[in-house]
């Protein structure tokens, strides 16, 4: 494995991702940006493509972003992708700086989610398969759930890859997440009162995070927690847990830079053909693009006993 610290944020997490992944100076420029549903995708001018995940939608827990959010990303186009992270940083930090007006929030998070997405584009080859393995980490199906046991207690910070398998093999799932719980759960009202699904699932507001992840034996993140440097605080947390979990597709910096985080596994994806991507998220409505553009896969970082 590539030697690497643990970031202690967003920003230290891609600069890091440049000084391994551009390590002789020489940085492609942005050749092309997509929005859509709840993804930015980045194109790099040497092929290379990435993406992260977008508070949109049912999402939006920063506030709606619409085109004129996104037509504001335009000026990066042929920049050099070192200097398009710096203007995005500096622009989320301005924006931020008005957080209290709702658009200026989502701006800000959306400048970190591009800025995520270039790291990850200029991550593509280096999390190959063949790369990965080389460097020491093992790969495996992207269906492996092999780290679920059936009397594991799961916390799951965000409701997203991995919850209905958990729900289905483990003794316990609780999940914690930003959204309102009706976006979440179902609601049934009859004669009887009212009964909440899905019943094997209990939700938690983020004021229960630490108290959770000290008790769970697995604990899953999803990749867009590190936009909002949420996926640093909770890595830093006491914890007991035999796995700690990060999927996503936007979990795909170097696999290092996530294993100096703790994560035993991580649960992702990268875009291996750019233009079809591109192409199916543009002809189709709410799409994340077809999956024949993207090589899904599950990093372990060291093999657990049950593996060895």
């Amino acid at each position: 494995m590539i030697a690497a610290s643990a970031p202690a944020n967003l920003r230290e997490l891609i600069e890091a991702t440049l000084s391994l992944t551009c390590p002789d100076g020489e940085v492609p420029v942005i050749e092309q940006l997509c929005f859509a549903a709840r993804w930015a995708v980045v194109e790099l001018s040497d092929g290379r493509a990435g993406r992260a995940f977008t508070f949109n939608g049912q999402h939006a827990v920063y506030g709606a972003l619409d085109f004129e959010h996104m037509r504001s990303m335009k000026c990066l186009l042929g920049m050099r992708a070192d200097r398009a992270i710096a203007q995005l940083f500096r622009e989320g930090a301005s924006a931020a700086e008005a957080a209290n007006n709702q658009g200026a929030s989502a701006q800000a998070s959306l400048a970190r989610s591009v800025a995520l997405a270039i790291a990850n584009a200029l991550s593509c080859e280096l999390n190959a398969p063949t790369e990965l393995e080389e460097r020491g980490f093992n790969v495996s199906a992207p269906t492996d759930r092999s780290f679920l046991h059936p009397e594991d207690a799961v916390v799951l910070i965000g409701a997203g890859m991995i919850l209905q398998e958990s729900a289905a093999t483990c003794a316990s799932v609780d999940v914690v997440d930003m959204r309102p719980r009706a976006t979440l759960q179902s609601l049934l009202l009859n004669a009887h009162g009212e009964r909440y699904g899905p019943g094997q699932v209990r939700f938690h507001g983020v004021e229960d995070t630490t108290d959770l992840v000290a008790r769970a034996d697995v604990v899953g993140i999803t990749g867009c927690a590190l936009e909002n440097d949420s996926l640093f605080d909770i890595a830093r947390l006491p914890r007991k847990a035999r796995e700690f979990v990060i999927f996503g597709p936007s979990a795909q910096v170097p696999m290092e830079l996530l294993a100096a985080l703790g994560a035993t596994r991580i649960v992702t994806s990268r875009i291996v053909d750019a233009k079809n991507l591109i192409d199916g998220m543009l002809a189709n409505f709410d799409a994340a693009g077809p999956r024949s553009a993207t090589e899904g896969y599950v990093v372990t970082v060291h093999l657990t006993s049950d593996k060895q």
